[in-house]
């Protein structure tokens, strides 16, 4: 049986209690709405990081974000998505920096290789990407020509035998790197260099890179034309 006391003992919710409360929501959601609603909190500039090749004013167009658009309804993946369909963009993260300003943050591809397609030439990053191609009766910048040429059947980031030669060249330390002129693969385990010299190593497949490239180094001081390194244990050349 319940007394008195124990009766007048409960805690009542209290009305100034649920005032505070409310008082409180009310701030947090009128703050809420004044951010995604007004320029208080609006997009008044765009810093774009870590980009060399690609202008940030491409960037920036590429984004295609006004200015004054507040930040809570900037839609950062459909920006990074935008900004990702630029060629020469491996990756994109894009942020909200408080208080007025969007933050782009790039990785650009890097060349690799070459592939020659007629009049076509065509850059490949270390994933296969073919992100430029050049029309060789126009002109080729330089630094393209100066890349390997690369030889295979089907080249592009899906063909298993393109994954595993680039991954063996962007293994190669730059003492070796420096000296290739071209690359050649008909399997995944048929890799093959050109370097400088007119000097042909034997690579084999894209497993032990930094042993291949140690013995490799060893034994590009002999006279030869050919260097077999596809099992480093066992060196050859002639």
């Amino acid at each position: 049986m319940t007394t008195p006391r124990a009766r007048t003992g409960r805690t009542l919710p209290r009305p100034r209690l649920l005032l505070g409360t409310l008082a409180v929501i009310v701030v947090v959601v009128g703050l809420g709405l004044i951010a995604y609603y007004t320029p208080l909190m609006a997009v008044r500039s765009t810093d774009v990081r870590d980009n060399q090749a690609v202008p940030a004013d491409q960037i920036v167009g590429a984004a295609d974000v006004a200015d004054g658009t507040p930040l809570l309804q900037v839609d950062t993946a459909a920006v990074a998505q935008r900004i990702a369909a630029i060629p020469s963009i491996e990756s994109v993260r894009v942020q909200r920096s408080y208080p007025s300003s969007l933050t782009i943050t790039v990785v650009e591809r890097q060349p690799v290789v070459k592939v020659t397609d007629g009049q076509k030439v065509h850059v490949l990053d270390r994933s296969g990407v073919g992100y430029l191609t050049y029309d060789s009766t126009t002109g080729v910048p330089p630094e393209v020509n100066a890349l390997p040429e690369f030889s295979t059947p089907n080249p592009g980031p899906s063909d298993p035998t393109t994954v595993a030669t680039l991954r063996a060249v962007h293994e190669l330390p730059e003492s070796i790197s420096g000296q290739l002129v071209a690359v050649t693969a008909s399997s995944p385990v048929d890799i093959q260099f050109t370097l400088k010299g007119d000097k042909t190593v034997v690579w084999g497949d894209s497993e032990r890179g930094a042993e291949k490239a140690r013995t490799l180094t060893a034994i590009l001081t002999r006279p030869a034309s050919t260097y077999n390194v596809s099992s480093p244990e066992f060196p050859a050349f002639k």
